[in-house]
C-alpha cells in the first residue's frame, strides 16, 4: 500500500457560474474527499481561496444566496473608466472583510490563483504574496475591472488564458486531479419563431387541461392556433449581444478542449450551467446543479483513489 495521494482541485472560470463549484465542494465534503492542494482561475480562485481558508461550505452557501442587487453592484461600482468601469475598490473591501491580510505562502495547504499578463497574454501563477490581491488579479475582467499591478506587470482575469488550472493543481503536488469546469458552452444564438410558438403552445395546452369549465370547441381551437402559426423561411439574424456571448463562449470552449486535451484531469465534473456569467440572482440553481455534477462523478472519483491506494 502507497501514501495517501494528495487530492488536487482544478476550479475553473466563469463569474456567477462559480456558485457551482460550492455545489461540488458540498458533495465532497460530505463523502469525507478532501483536497489538500488548490488552484483557482477567476472565480475559482475565491471559491478555493475560501476552501483552504476554512470557510465552512454552509457559509459560502448563505454567500451565495445572500447575494442581491445591490450587493452585487457595489462589488461593480463604476469608477471614471480609464483602465476599466471599476477600480475594484468595493470588492477589494468586500475580500478584506472575508480574508483580512492573509499571505498565500502561511495558507494551510498550497494554493495558487492563476491570472493573466495583460501585456504579454502569459499565464502568471500566483503562489505567493497577498491573497486578497492574488484573488483580485485573478478576476480582474478585461475592461470592467482595472488591471491588477504586480510589480512591472500588469494582471487581468486568469480565464483567458488558463481557464481550468489542472497543470498549475499537479505542479503544486496534487497526485490526483478533480477538474470542475463551469466555462459557457455555445447554444443556438437565434431560435427559429417556429419553436417559440410551439413553446407557447405548450404553456397553452398545460393552462387549458386545467380549465374544465371552457366549451370543448373553444379549447380545440386555443390548443391548436399556437402550433398552426407558419414558420418563418429562414432564421433571423441574432443580435449583437447574442453575437459577442456566443463569441467569447466558442473562444473559451477552445481554450479549454486544447488545455485539458495536454493535461487531463483525473477526472472532470462539467456541471451542466444554464445561467449567464452575470446571473448571480440564480446562485441556489448553480449551486443544485453543482451538486448534482459533483454526485454523478463519485463513482468515477471513487474508482480512481481506490485505484491509486491500491498501487
Amino acid at each position: 500500500m502507497g501514501e495517501e495521494p494528495r487530492i488536487g482541485l482544478a476550479l475553473g472560470a466563469g463569474g456567477a457560474r462559480g456558485a457551482a463549484h460550492t455545489g461540488v465542494l458540498k458533495v465532497l465534503e460530505r463523502e469525507g474527499i478532501l483536497p489538500t492542494v488548490v488552484a483557482g482561475a477567476s472565480i475559482g480562485s475565491l471559491i478555493g481561496a475560501a476552501y483552504v481558508r476554512g470557510i465552512p461550505t454552509m457559509d459560502m452557501e448563505k454567500e451565495w444566496l445572500s447575494i442581491g442587487v445591490s450587493k452585487v453592484l457595489r462589488g461593480f461600482m463604476p469608477t471614471f473608466p480609464r483602465a476599466g468601469l471599476s477600480s475594484g475598490h468595493e470588492l477589494r473591501k468586500m475580500l478584506q472583510d472575508w480574508f483580512g491580510d492573509a499571505r498565500i505562502e502561511d495558507l494551510p495547504m498550497p494554493f495558487a490563483a492563476v491570472a493573466c499578463d495583460i501585456d504579454t497574454g502569459q499565464s502568471v501563477v500566483l503562489t505567493t504574496g497577498s491573497l486578497v490581491d492574488a484573488i483580485l488579479a485573478s478576476t480582474a475582467i478585461p475592461g470592467i475591472f482595472f488591471p491588477v499591478r504586480h510589480g512591472a506587470r500588469f494582471l487581468v482575469d486568469g480565464g483567458m488564458v488558463d481557464p481550468v488550472p489542472v497543470a498549475v493543481c499537479r505542479a503544486l503536488g496534487a497526485d490526483i486531479v478533480i477538474a470542475v469546469d463551469i466555462t459557457a458552452r455555445p447554444v443556438p444564438a437565434t431560435p427559429t419563431t417556429h419553436s417559440v410558438w410551439s413553446r407557447i403552445g405548450d404553456h397553452v395546452h398545460e393552462g387549458l387541461a386545467q380549465q374544465k369549465w371552457l366549451p370543448a370547441s373553444l379549447t380545440e381551437w386555443l390548443d391548436a392556433a399556437p402550433r398552426e402559426h407558419p414558420a418563418p423561411p429562414e432564421r433571423p439574424l441574432p443580435g449583437l449581444y447574442s453575437i459577442l456571448n456566443q463569441s467569447i463562449a466558442i473562444f473559451l470552449q477552445e481554450i479549454v478542449r486544447l488545455k485539458l486535451d495536454l493535461d487531463p484531469p483525473d477526472v472532470l465534473i462539467r456541471p451542466d450551467l444554464t445561467i449567464t456569467a452575470l446571473s448571480f440572482r440564480q446562485a441556489k440553481d448553480g449551486i443544485g446543479v453543482g451538486e448534482r455534477a459533483a454526485e454523478a462523478a463519485l463513482p468515477a472519483l471513487r474508482e480512481v483513489l481506490a485505484r491509486r491506494a491500491s498501487s
